[in-house]
């Protein structure tokens, strides 16, 4: 219609349009709010703008007929859904022509939503993939190959990692033994990357997108520290998952809620015939009150990285021990305590404990430092440092788990040591192997001789302490005389034993 200079429809299809549009328009707005959490958020946003452009442009134009807006709404919303939906290089990597990682979060969305969970993955990924596969045109080659060999999805991941996707079809082991082989041969320019292969057969291990990312980024880490080259996530390996993030928590709060205590277990003295030490070993007490092995929390605790505060702790519960506790009334005359490895190539242990000793005003005599023998010391120079100047303030040191490290006799003659610690194991050896006898005896007459002394551990039975104390081992630590037990009761047990006038 025309009439003065004013452009308009009119006629049924007008009214018919009126009455479908907005019955079109709030079913979408209905569609996109319910099915949000499922969909990209891109296509949300650009549904969703859409919807509002068209709403608005409508009612605009129905009381003003001159005012074409419906049709420049449609064509905005339209552009806006090109730019938002239909660009092919927002879900892509440029440079390698796979799916970025965005896609591949967007993929499993929709796979938990449709609950496919018979599709498998394969992860391709370490530290060494990072360090090997830096180079754009070697990652382009492998991908090029992963899409032609699979004809499956192939995903970038996180950092260089590569992800593929497999059907339902039960082809990805048969994959990964060709994707394995395809590596031992090598790629261009001879190179030949070493990486991890992490192989998820399924997945119904997972409730949802989260749990799986979570899983990839913890085994990520685990086997880049592995010496194995292939690793399958399973349900018994989130399981161990859960257990590990469970305990990573319970160590967080025990340190923040001061829940780690000590044990002790005696030390007899062959010679003066008392109980004349002790060795401290952490525990860890839970919220409903039980005990925690340190079996169960040291390694978690070294690879959170917080070893260090748990044995800063435990020097300073010894401290407060005997600070708060007369323990020359009882005989004893120093108190062991373990270091970790990390906190043997700290060049502040001295200072930081030196610091402790102060504050309780702890005579250094009365503390005994055990260091194992481990070829995970690196810095060997600061060890030696803070055991130097601890040594000039009266602290001693005493060499643990002596016959189950690598080099135990340079450990010996290289550190200022003042007593050696058999080990479990050796001690027993003793008792049951004539080599190991000869061998024991043999050491034992050089590390006298060389002014050191020696400390049996594990001792179980009264003719093994009989036969060491005859050997000339100076002090018998074990489950013979008790367990490591809680402080109150290890001063009463010390208490107890050393007054009595009978030998044990």
């Amino acid at each position: 219609m025309n009439e003065k200079n004013e452009v308009y429809s009119y006629g049924p299809a007008v009214s018919y349009t009126f009455i479908v549009a907005p019955i079109y328009i709030i079913g979408c707005i209905v569609m996109i709010l319910f099915f949000n959490k499922l969909m990209n958020p891109y296509r949300s946003q650009a549904a969703m703008l859409w919807m509002i452009l068209e709403t608005t442009g409508a009612m605009i134009q129905l009381f003003n007929r001159e005012l074409l807006l419906v049709s420049f709404s449609m064509a905005l919303g339209i552009t806006i859904l090109f730019a938002k939906m239909e660009n092919p290089d927002s879900g892509l990597d440029r440079n390698l022509g796979i799916y970025r990682i965005q896609m591949l979060y967007e993929y499993l969305k929709q796979l938990f939503y449709s609950k496919k969970h018979d599709c498998s993955f394969i992860i391709i990924t370490g530290e060494d993939t990072e360090k090997s596969i830096s180079s754009e045109n070697l990652l382009l080659e492998i991908s090029n190959y992963l899409k032609k060999q699979t004809s499956d999805k192939v995903f970038r991941g996180i950092g260089n990692d590569l992800v593929v996707a497999f059907s339902d079809d039960g082809t990805s082991d048969r994959q990964l033994i060709q994707i394995k082989k395809r590596f031992e041969a090598g790629w261009s320019g001879n190179q030949f990357p070493h990486p991890h292969f992490i192989s998820i057969p399924s997945l119904k291990p997972f409730h949802n997108v989260s749990e799986f990312f979570t899983a990839y980024r913890y085994y990520s880490n685990i086997v880049s520290d592995s010496h194995e080259d292939f690793f399958v996530i399973d349900n018994d390996a989130i399981n161990n998952m859960e257990k590990f993030r469970s305990m990573q928590n319970e160590i967080k709060a025990s340190l923040k809620d001061d829940r780690l205590e000590i044990f002790l277990q005696p030390i007899y003295s062959v010679k003066e015939h008392k109980f004349v030490s002790a060795e401290a070993l952490v525990r860890m007490r839970s919220d409903d009150g039980s005990i925690i092995m340190p079996n169960r929390f040291i390694p978690i605790a070294e690879s959170l990285g917080q070893i260090e505060q748990i044995g800063e702790r435990v020097f300073e519960l010894v401290c407060k021990l005997i600070h708060d506790h007369d323990i020359d009334s009882i005989g004893l005359q120093y108190i062991e305590i373990n270091l970790s490895v990390v906190q043997c190539e700290n060049t502040e242990l001295a200072a930081k404990f030196l610091k402790i000793m102060h504050k309780y005003g702890i005579d250094a005599k009365k503390i005994n430092l055990e260091i194992t023998e481990s070829g995970a010391i690196k810095q060997k120079d600061i060890l030696l440092e803070n055991m130097e100047y601890l040594r000039k303030f009266g602290c001693t040191f005493s060499l643990d788990d002596f016959g189950t490290g690598e080099s135990n006799l340079n450990y010996i003659v290289n550190m200022p040591v003042d007593f050696v610690k058999f080990d479990r194991t050796m001690v027993n050896a003793y008792f049951n192997n004539e080599k190991a006898k000869i061998m024991l005896e043999s050491v034992t007459e050089m590390i006298k001789r060389m002014g050191m002394h020696i400390v049996a551990e594990g001792v179980e039975e009264k003719h093994q302490l009989e036969q060491l104390s005859k050997l000339g081992i100076d002090f018998i630590q074990g489950y013979y005389f008790s367990k490591p037990i809680p402080v109150s009761e290890f001063l009463d047990f010390v208490r107890r034993n050393n007054s009595s006038t009978s030998k044990l």
